[in-house]
């Protein structure tokens, strides 16, 4: 429990100061994301950890410039924090966001994960993910209301790409609603 409280805490801080930075562009955070996920879903294989369900949250900055190059990213940090037992986990990475339609659009992101599960081995309630920090990817499927409100199908994964010993990855599925500035 004490992880997951330092683990909550260390992400509330860095979107609390990401947040309370100068913005001299109104776009300096440009959207927010809240879902509620299926925890260690049983679509893409057993289940091996809690079935309380997950909250995740998401904030996204303004594209750098210097990222054009690469479709114009953007950056962003976000948390899973599971109600119960299971795994949470902290990210940072990129967001690439494509336009089906005026209304549909396609999401994914690639970057890195902190997790509070277990590295030494599985228990009864936690996978062992083999290391501390994982990678975290996702993909959206969304569909926007007006400029500013949006709901997405989403499903995100984190492992470790097998560079540490085990690597029993998490994957979780869920609706996420998403208000844009």
């Amino acid at each position: 429990m004490k992880r997951k409280t330092s683990l909550l805490a260390a992400v509330a801080t860095t979107a609390f100061i990401c947040a309370g930075a100068p913005a001299s562009a109104e776009d300096f955070i440009n959207e927010v994301r809240l879902g509620v996920m299926d925890h260690d879903s049983s679509m893409f294989h057993n289940t091996h950890e809690t079935s309380d369900p997950d909250i995740n949250f998401e904030l996204r900055f303004a594209s750098p410039d210097f990222l054009d190059w690469a479709f114009a990213p953007r950056p962003l940090i976000g948390g899973t924090v599971n109600t119960g037992s299971g795994t949470s986990f902290g990210y940072a990475g990129l967001g690439w966001t494509f336009d089906l339609t005026e209304a549909f659009f396609v999401d994914v992101t690639l970057g890195g994960a902190v997790h509070d599960g277990e590295t030494n081995g599985k228990t009864a309630t936690s996978k062992d993910f083999g290391c501390r920090a994982q990678f975290h990817e996702s993909a959206s499927i969304g569909y926007r209301f007006d400029k500013s409100n949006a709901v997405m199908l989403s499903v995100e994964h984190m492992s470790n790409a097998s560079l540490c010993d085990d690597n029993e990855g998490l994957t979780n599925t869920g609706l996420r609603y998403a208000y844009t500035f």
